[in-house]
């Protein structure tokens, strides 16, 4: 995974988990100016030992805000599992995603996420990513449509790979977008209400997957 930080010993700091395809520039524009932040993206393994050392050092009267989009709740998850330590941050904040990432009924079921790899066009990925903002986001970059192939091939052994969630995770906010075209709304809901039981927590909002041009922390 890479790992982009911007630390200068402010108070409030962005833990950001992206999702499939995410890059710094799509988030940077959306970062408050007194926020420092810690941004994860372009997912090629989960070994979190670099990101273990840059929260250790950061000043204990920091207060972190986690959140996570989309594929990034996957990510999240397995990190805090391996971490187990759950109320170091001050929020955490779930983005149109779920703890499974992949799955046939709380999240993208497998067949569609290996239909997607094996078809993927970054233009259609983008349009629906961003909606009607499409034209807003002309100055978002995205790697090349191989390395983002690799990408979901990396997602889609990792979510065969965690495929048990083994604690309990208390998410303090739950957005889920009504204009998603990535992410299922319904499976959405299915995995928030069903399984978690956390209807109380969810905002819908009237957006597109990408829910930042309607939304900010």
């Amino acid at each position: 995974m890479n790992i982009y930080q911007k630390i200068n010993n402010n108070e409030n700091i962005l833990l950001i988990f992206g999702g499939f395809a995410s890059h710094p520039s799509h988030f940077l524009p959306l970062i408050p100016a007194h926020y420092d932040f810690i941004l994860l993206s372009h997912y090629q393994h989960l070994d979190f030992s670099v990101l273990k050392s840059l929260l250790q050092n950061l000043n204990k009267e920091s207060k972190i805000t986690l959140l996570a989009f989309s594929m990034g709740v996957f990510v999240a998850r397995v990190f805090m599992e391996s971490s187990q330590d759950f109320n170091c941050f001050a929020r955490k904040i779930a983005i149109n995603g779920t703890e499974f990432g992949m799955h046939s009924k709380f999240g993208i079921p497998p067949k569609i996420f290996k239909l997607t790899q094996k078809t993927f066009n970054l233009t259609t990925f983008k349009h629906n990513l961003f909606g009607k903002f499409f034209n807003q986001t002309h100055n978002f970059e995205f790697l090349d449509s191989n390395i983002l192939r690799e990408e979901l091939g990396f997602f889609i052994q990792a979510c065969l790979q965690f495929d048990t969630i083994t604690s309990e995770i208390f998410w303090d906010e739950i957005l889920i977008s009504k204009q998603d075209l990535v992410f299922n709304t319904q499976s959405q809901k299915n995995f928030w209400i069903d399984f978690k039981g956390a209807q109380e927590r969810i905002l819908e909002i009237d957006a597109p997957h990408f829910a930042f041009f309607d939304w900010q922390p």
